[in-house]
């Protein structure tokens, strides 16, 4: 392969150098040819195309694997940081989805736990109020029976204090309407009556 570019190379640099010199050849002949000059001009252009030519050859033979080099590692280097970006990407996009997904099962998982705390203070209330209405007519059967056992109990100490105020309120009528003869015939009955007893 190099032996077929450097012919082309020197058809290349001969073309170029004809093209950018032919004009101030030309323009420098005019000038000579007043002067009868000719021969120098022409050899001087073909010595630098000769020379061109060589530093094409030399740069191609000796620099142009290294350049050719560089530039396929430089593009192996960039096809790779370009893989690796697109692999980043589809990576990013995977985690963005993920977190997506991640997020709305984390909404999902918010409201059933709000709904199930909703659902457990309902029941705890009404267990609550189940408990306190319970505990309320334990209170009252509980107040009702005291009510109950406090009126007997009133009652009772009533019907002591009232036997025993009529119990003073008899002997004092008794001593003051009971003569001797009513109190002799009084004991007389009771001894009668213990004794039978």
């Amino acid at each position: 392969m190099r032996v077929r570019l450097i012919p082309g190379l020197l058809v290349v640099s001969v073309w170029v150098f004809l093209r950018i010199l032919t004009p101030s050849a030309v323009a420098g002949g005019a000038e000579h040819t007043v002067g009868g000059n000719e021969a120098n001009d022409w050899g001087g252009l073909a010595f630098a195309v000769v020379n061109f030519s060589l530093f094409l050859i030399v740069m191609h033979r000796f620099a142009w694997p290294a350049l050719r080099d560089f530039l396929r590692g430089r593009r192996r280097e960039i096809t790779d940081a370009m893989t690796l970006a697109a692999q980043a990407m589809v990576e990013a996009d995977e985690i963005r989805r993920a977190s997506a997904s991640k997020e709305a099962a984390l909404d999902e998982t918010r409201r059933r736990m709000v709904d199930d705390i909703r659902e457990g203070a309902a029941a705890d209330r009404q267990r609550a109020l189940a408990a306190a209405s319970e505990i309320a007519k334990r209170l009252k059967a509980d107040a009702e029976r005291q009510s109950v056992s406090e009126l007997a109990r009133a009652r009772r100490e009533l019907r002591i204090e009232a036997a025993g105020l009529a119990a003073k309120l008899a002997e004092v009528q008794l001593r003051d309407n009971l003569n001797a003869e009513d109190r002799s015939r009084l004991i007389k009955e009771f001894v009668v009556g213990v004794s039978q007893a």
